[in-house]
């Protein structure tokens, strides 16, 4: 991938698109690859779960949510080059009958209430401004006991990141309290520190948290 300035580069997490859109996916699979699997490890889905992943680029980790058996996946996803690479990837995958991506924006979820046992966000919470309205839109749609789990960057180290310039950090604490206030019961925080190449390429240590979290 052609090295694009910072702001080129948030632009395009927040939403790969054009030309650049396939080789930003690869970039974020290979970055966020550790993480994304812890998460999932977290999330423990079980068998005939159906569940509900916010931003997940191509659909890479997917088949990894899929080793349940009889679960069902879907991916809700801002970017329509992702959507349609993502259900390429699923389809090749011989994963179609039990999952699809589609085009929408976690503020305003085409997900019927309560139709979801386990949902998973994986660095998108820089791009909710505010983040009740995205947990409210999560509680709406997971059942009652239904398990969210949420991974994002420690605030002190994206801080560093210069294409994060534009994001809006989150500190953990503000996190936990948005989860109560929309309905949840933390349950669960993991650590994750690893030293790897980030999206613009550079190898430095990084830290994120994961937060699982129960409906009430």
């Amino acid at each position: 991938m052609t090295m694009l300035d910072a702001s080129s580069l948030a632009a395009q997490l927040r939403q790969p698109h054009g030309d650049a859109a396939l080789a930003v996916a690869d970039s974020m699979n290979r970055s966020n690859g550790a993480l994304n699997r812890a998460a999932i490890g977290l999330l423990a889905v079980s068998a005939g779960e159906r569940i509900l992943e916010i931003g997940p680029g191509n659909a890479a980790f997917a088949p990894a949510l899929l080793q349940a058996a009889d679960s069902q996946y879907l991916g809700i996803e801002l970017s329509a080059a992702m959507v349609e690479a993502g259900n390429q990837r699923l389809s090749a995958a011989g994963l179609s009958d039990r999952a699809t991506m589609r085009l929408g924006d976690a503020h305003a979820l085409p997900v019927s209430d309560a139709s979801m046992d386990a949902a998973l966000a994986v660095n998108t919470l820089y791009f909710w401004p505010n983040l009740a309205p995205v947990l409210d839109e999560l509680a709406r749609v997971l059942r009652r006991g239904g398990r969210l789990c949420l991974a994002f960057g420690d605030a002190a180290f994206m801080r560093s990141l210069p294409f994060a310039a534009d994001f809006q950090l989150h500190e953990l604490d503000a996190v936990e309290l948005a989860l109560r206030v929309s309905g949840f019961r933390v349950s669960a925080w993991r650590s994750h520190r690893e030293t790897a190449s980030g999206n613009d390429g550079q190898t430095r240590e990084k830290h994120f948290h994961l937060l699982l979290a129960q409906r009430r």
